[in-house]
């Protein structure tokens, strides 16, 4: 029954992954704000939604496993972005996060202590981690980063751009494709390599995705920037 169940939530999970892959590329490649960005956007929400749930459920059946117990982490590293960039659609004249976003937020950053504690621990008796103490640790990181990103806003530290909305839901959406993106490297390339692989390689399908993704992230959002700079400017009147 157990493996019945898991089966089930499995083929939903594989669903959802590839309908976040292939959403969240219509939604890049569509013109921002017209219907077709803004349907294959709502799409992608959803489907992410879909694998963060379906990881939930992995890791209550499998909750001894330490697969499933990074599992689940990568599903709130993976879900967060998604969550708070949509969030920010609703937050463009000024950021006034309700109580969920400080709940989530302030999730995401317990979720990178946690990592970088079983990193620690990875290191220390790395019997069974397989180079998974070193993927707990880059990816605590990243939730870490987010954490701090946005609680430094709430909490009144940093003033957000004036276009902080475009630029924050630009950036946190390609960082949860550039999640989708990597779940499905993590789950094809491994099937293609020899047995004698080394570690580091498998290591390298988590990591290059993200940062492949995060340089293309950071050029569209700096075009947007200076096109922005360009409209606001005032025009110089000619006497």
């Amino acid at each position: 029954m157990e493996k019945l169940i898991f089966n089930f939530f499995l083929v939903i999970h594989v669903i959802c992954g590839f309908l976040s892959l292939s959403s969240g590329l219509v939604a890049m490649i569509a013109q921002k704000g017209k219907r077709v960005h803004n349907i294959s956007g709502r799409v992608f929400y959803w489907a992410m939604f879909g694998v963060f749930v379906t990881t939930i459920i992995f890791f209550a059946i499998y909750p001894a496993q330490l697969k499933y117990q990074f599992f689940l982490t990568i599903g709130i590293v993976s879900f967060y972005p998604n969550y708070s960039g949509k969030r920010l659609l609703s937050m463009k004249k000024a950021i006034v996060p309700a109580l969920v976003d400080w709940i989530a937020a302030w999730g995401v950053g317990i979720c990178g202590i946690v990592m970088i504690g079983y990193s620690v621990y990875g290191f220390i008796s790395p019997a069974g981690f397989n180079g998974m103490a070193i993927l707990f640790a880059i990816f605590g990181v990243v939730c870490l980063v987010n954490a701090y990103g946005d609680l430094k806003i709430y909490l009144g530290f940093h003033k957000p751009e004036k276009i902080h909305w475009l630029l924050g839901h630009g950036g946190k959406m390609m960082g949860a494709y550039s999640a989708a993106l990597t779940a499905f490297f993590v789950n094809v390339v491994p099937r293609y390599m020899p047995k004698n692989t080394p570690d580091f390689v498998f290591i390298l399908t988590w990591v290059l995705p993200g940062v492949v993704v995060g340089i293309i992230a950071s050029r569209i959002l700096k075009k947007y920037k200076v096109k922005f700079a360009m409209k606001s400017a005032k025009p110089i009147l000619q006497v």
